[in-house]
């Protein structure tokens, strides 16, 4: 478990430190036309997908297979996106922006995870299971279309490769440095990310767990935890989330960003407190949160992840425009 303690901790503080923000980037795309975000997700995807196919290659990993339950992905993916609005985070978000001392925060990742638990093993579970039903047999895009992934790997590094001359040519507005050190740059901070994705795949299958980075079924496994006490829920996840929390706190207190602050008002509070509830619904329907589908089942070019992607971004577009963001701006 020592593995997932560092990974964790190691992405925490990458994701304070660069602000890799779901909710902004995925907004700013559409709202400021600024791809600046989604070229650093692709960085991140385009790295776990050469990884993770390599790897496979060699027999370190194996690609998990599955179905495309769509009314859920989709209903779920739009469900997660306006969630994250409200909650002014996404899952990995709710750990990360914890860390950093806000208590809106606190009350969202509560929410999230108490949801996340209901929905998944809970009370919730059988309103859900009917959105389950007759599931499509469509796995992975490049065994639909019976072509190599590598073939697909090659448009991720050319897509890639045209974000970067874009945003090299098109240099968009980039956020002063806060706190006592400069913010690790989004793209480099991408990088990272994408190797620390490879290795916590590799390591965390040493443990029975057959995925990369994951933040959903975790963090219901926190609660569950604490709740029931079974040491099945004390698994390599739960404390690899955990360390996402004391990662990002202490990169927070280095960089002189951690501050209690409480919500602005009352409204702001319940905000969040539903912005959680959708998050943990939206999660278990969708078949996880933005950094299992949107970074990682990207990566391995599941239907699940790329659908339930542009449906978080189309969830997050649409309540953005009613919306005003009160934290979360990069």
């Amino acid at each position: 478990m020592i593995s997932a303690v560092i990974i964790g901790i190691a992405f925490g503080i990458l994701l304070q430190a660069g602000q890799f923000c779901f909710v902004s980037g995925f907004r700013n795309i559409l709202y400021q036309r600024n791809p600046r975000f989604l070229t650093a997700l692709m960085i991140a995807i385009t790295i776990q997908s050469i990884g993770f196919y390599s790897l496979q290659g060699f027999g370190f990993l194996q690609i998990p297979e599955g179905n495309l339950p769509v009314i859920a992905t989709v209903s779920g993916g739009l469900l997660f996106g306006a969630g994250m609005v409200l909650a002014g985070c996404c899952g990995s978000g709710a750990w990360f922006r914890s860390g950093e001392g806000l208590i809106g925060t606190w009350l969202a990742l509560f929410s999230f995870v108490i949801t996340l638990a209901a929905a998944q093993k809970g009370s919730l579970k059988k309103w859900l299971e009917p959105l389950f039903i007759e599931p499509v047999q469509m796995d992975t895009l490049y065994s639909t279309f019976d072509v190599s992934p590598w073939m697909l790997i090659a448009i991720l590094i050319l897509i890639t490769a045209w974000l970067l001359l874009y945003q090299h040519k098109h240099p968009r507005y980039i956020p002063p440095a806060e706190g006592k050190f400069k913010r690790i740059p989004l793209n480099v901070t991408a990088i990272l990310i994408g190797l620390l994705g490879i290795i916590a795949w590799v390591v965390s299958a040493a443990y029975g767990r057959n995925f990369g980075f994951g933040i959903s079924v975790p963090s219901a496994n926190v609660i569950q935890y604490f709740v029931t006490g079974q040491q099945r829920y004390f698994n390599w996840g739960s404390v690899f989330v955990a360390g996402i929390l004391i990662g990002s706190m202490i990169s927070a207190k280095i960089r002189g960003e951690f501050t209690l602050a409480l919500p602005p008002d009352g409204i702001t509070a319940v905000k969040r407190l539903v912005g959680g509830a959708f998050l943990g619904i939206g999660a278990t329907l969708a078949g996880g949160c933005t950094v299992t589908n949107s970074l990682v089942a990207t990566a391995y070019f599941s239907w699940q992840g790329w659908i339930s992607t542009f449906a978080i971004m189309a969830g997050v577009w649409l309540v953005s425009y009613f919306v005003k963001p009160t934290q979360c701006n990069i």
